[in-house]
């Protein structure tokens, strides 16, 4: 008996303790991140001037790196998504595994943002220093070297291309500015983040009974969609679509073939002025679109196609 009552107090010694010092901690002041770390630790005195640029080259590449890794997932997220909504759109229920592809896709987008805004805090940090160091060095040159002096010594530590080349992630804020600029406001709309940013078609681009021919009236809106794509790094999906009216000729069998001629004669009108066919991508679910819904009273909006423009970069 009297060696467990002996044992029983061992053990509340122990505990109370221990809880003794998990009270003491959690006093302790935290620190607000991982990069007040890496502050303390990474002592910038220990490095000459070329050597923190080399440094800071060094975390600026792994910034971009994440830029881009963080872009190709929110593009495959995107794409998947799409696909989600197309299945539903035909009245089917979308499989699990695209739904789990979805949601691990997001938390790795997650993941990759906090450790590339972590690279961020660190560069952020040495930047400070090397700029401080750099504003030494020019206040020498300014005080005691001859004007040629200054200039050569100037050239040779500017900052104009220290770092290397930043990712080019275009903005939604620039691309809603340039699609009113482009006089697209009325035809598209902008949607996703600064990470995967696409366009949309809204207003329906609508074809006659049967027909996969173009309208003539949409010639100035694919000439100026074609002029604002240029610059930039995009995908491009075309889905085309038929109404439920079943149609058997040699040259379409059935709205399968025939949704997909939409779809094809718009990319011809972009490739004619002037994008590359290598960014367009075709869809076509027929008349199956509707399935899911009460199809429009007006087969004429059923008869339509929807562009997709995805920045990739």
């Amino acid at each position: 008996m009297g060696k467990l009552r002996s044992n029983i107090w061992s053990w509340l010694s122990i505990s109370f303790s221990a809880l003794s010092i998990i009270i003491i901690l959690s006093f302790i002041p935290q620190p607000a991140g991982a990069g007040v770390y890496e502050k303390k630790l990474l002592n910038t005195d220990a490095y000459s001037t070329m050597e923190l640029k080399s440094v800071l080259e060094k975390y600026q590449v792994k910034a971009n790196v994440l830029d881009t890794q963080i872009a190709e997932i929110k593009k495959d997220t995107d794409w998947l998504i799409l696909k989600i909504n197309r299945i539903q759109d035909a009245g089917k229920k979308e499989t699990h595994g695209l739904v789990a592809s979805v949601v691990a896709k997001e938390q790795k987008a997650k993941t990759l943002l906090k450790e590339k805004n972590r690279l961020e805090t660190i560069l952020s940090h040495y930047k400070k220093e090397f700029d401080s160091r750099k504003k030494i060095e020019l206040d020498k040159i300014l005080a005691t070297k001859t004007l040629k002096q200054k200039k050569e010594a100037l050239g040779a530590i500017t900052t104009q291309n220290i770092f290397p080349e930043t990712s080019n992630v275009v903005k939604k804020s620039q691309i809603e500015a340039a699609v009113k600029k482009a006089g697209l406001e009325d035809w598209v709309s902008v949607n996703g983040d600064d990470t995967c940013l696409r366009i949309e078609t809204t207003l329906p681009i609508l074809f006659s009974s049967g027909s996969a021919k173009v309208s003539k009236e949409y010639r100035s809106f694919f000439k100026k969609l074609a002029s604002f794509l240029k610059p930039y790094d995009v995908k491009v999906l075309v889905n085309g679509y038929a109404d439920t009216f079943p149609i058997h000729t040699k040259q379409y069998p059935s709205n399968f073939e025939l949704g997909a001629a939409r779809a094809a004669n718009i990319i011809h009108e972009l490739v004619k002025q002037g994008l590359k066919p290598s960014i367009f991508k075709i869809e076509t679910t027929g008349e199956y679109r509707f399935a899911a819904k009460k199809p429009s009273q007006q087969k004429s909006f059923q008869r339509r196609a929807h562009v997709t423009v995805i920045f990739t970069g």
